[in-house]
């Protein structure tokens, strides 16, 4: 990775892990990310189990994104998610779930609702 190249999400976040592994000051992930929270985006719109899991992916991508709260409808680039961020979430997906999440189906979710619909499909056909 020498390249300080930089990725543009199609929902305009910015992908600075190139930046950062080439040296370059990064701005600090988790800036500003509590005011990208949308009124009433606390509560989940999947009923039941599904809004429950949403809530505990939400919670995971508030630990590792180091901000204080994440709604289940918040956008993984808005509240400063890299690739980096990405693959922890993945991989605690994988451990505490049992659903191995594809690098691009996790980018494409964007949200905890829908990487908890992810993980509840993955559940079902295992």
């Amino acid at each position: 990775m020498e390249s300080a190249t930089q990725v543009v999400h199609p929902t305009g976040g910015r992908d600075e892990t190139s930046e950062r592994a080439a040296g370059a000051g990064a701005t600090a992930p988790g800036a500003g990310a509590a005011s990208s929270t949308t009124p009433g985006a606390a509560s989940s719109t999947a009923p039941g189990a599904s809004g429950s899991r949403a809530r505990e992916v939400a919670a995971l991508w508030a630990e590792v994104l180091g901000v204080p709260e994440v709604g289940v409808e918040d956008d993984f680039f808005a509240l400063g998610g890299n690739s980096l961020s990405g693959i922890k979430i993945i991989e605690r997906v994988a451990q505490d779930h049992g659903v191995q999440l594809s690098v691009r189906d996790f980018y494409l979710a964007q949200t905890p609702a829908r990487v908890a619909e992810l993980i509840e499909r993955g559940r079902a056909e295992a």
